[in-house]
């Protein structure tokens, strides 16, 4: 179909905007959610909109998603796990599994060809399974998120964590460091912790491949590899995994634009 749609994924950490046509990805933005999730609906699509080059007036059909997506000021609203497997059936066709790390809790999901939902698991609030949970831990080791990955891949006697919530698991990373564990092993150990979350939450479906990661989690190479390792198989990763959301949201406009 001709025309412009525009996704929204309004995120508790991050808000992606996407543009698409008729063939696939144009342009996308993304941004800090900030505390008013209609300012910052506003401004991601400002800055989906100068990336495309496009004016207002060239959307022919917007959706959203997210704990904001409400507020978005789209044409429709739709649920995170549904805009999760279209935008990954539209990146991965072969995809029938997807394990979405988000900022503020993980997913899992399994689909069919046409990625529509068979099955779906969601952590519980006070978890391991989440991005958050890699920002908290960056903090307090003064690493920037985007050197947690390679660093942890450097451990040699990963850290032990006996706790499940994020609050006591702080406590703990502050307790490891006191005891002398080096940074990298730490963070590995974080990583098997999450590993071990997003296992459990897989005994509750049936994963196939092929399997991909999303979310902000997916950025963290030492996370992806940690999941691998626990679940015994290899898993794809988009190059902007953070947009998935937005992507199928964005997939969803026009397909409905369409029909």
């Amino acid at each position: 179909m001709s025309g412009y749609f525009l996704g929204f994924d309004i995120g508790s950490v991050g808000s992606k905007a996407v543009v698409i046509d008729g063939g696939g990805m144009v342009a996308s933005a993304v941004i800090p959610s900030g505390t008013n999730y209609a300012t910052t609906s506003v401004a991601a699509r400002a800055a989906a909109l100068q990336s495309a080059g496009l004016q207002e007036s060239d959307i022919t059909a917007s959706a959203a998603t997210g704990i904001g997506g409400r507020n978005a000021g789209a044409d429709s609203y739709h649920g995170v796990i549904i805009c999760d497997a279209r935008g990954v059936n539209l990146t991965f066709p072969t995809a029938r599994s997807i394990i979405d790390i988000g900022g503020q809790g993980s997913q899992i999901i399994t689909m069919d060809e046409a990625g529509q939902i068979i099955n779906f698991n969601i952590s519980e609030i006070c978890a391991t399974g989440s991005a958050r949970l890699l920002q908290v831990v960056a903090r307090i080791l003064q690493t920037g998120m985007d050197e947690i990955g390679p660093l942890s891949l450097k451990a040699t006697k990963p850290s032990n964590f006996s706790t499940s919530c994020t609050v006591f698991l702080e406590t703990e990373v502050i307790t490891r460091i006191s005891q002398g564990d080096k940074p990298e092993d730490i963070l590995a150990g974080i990583h098997r912790s999450i590993a071990d979350k997003i296992s459990g939450m897989a005994r509750g479906v049936t994963l196939q491949k092929d399997i991909v990661i999303i979310g902000g989690g997916a950025l963290d190479s030492g996370l992806v590899q940690s999941i691998e390792e626990k679940l015994g198989v290899k898993v794809l990763v988009p190059d902007n995994p953070r947009l998935m959301a937005a992507l199928g949201a964005a997939v969803i406009a026009r397909d409905t634009k369409a029909g």
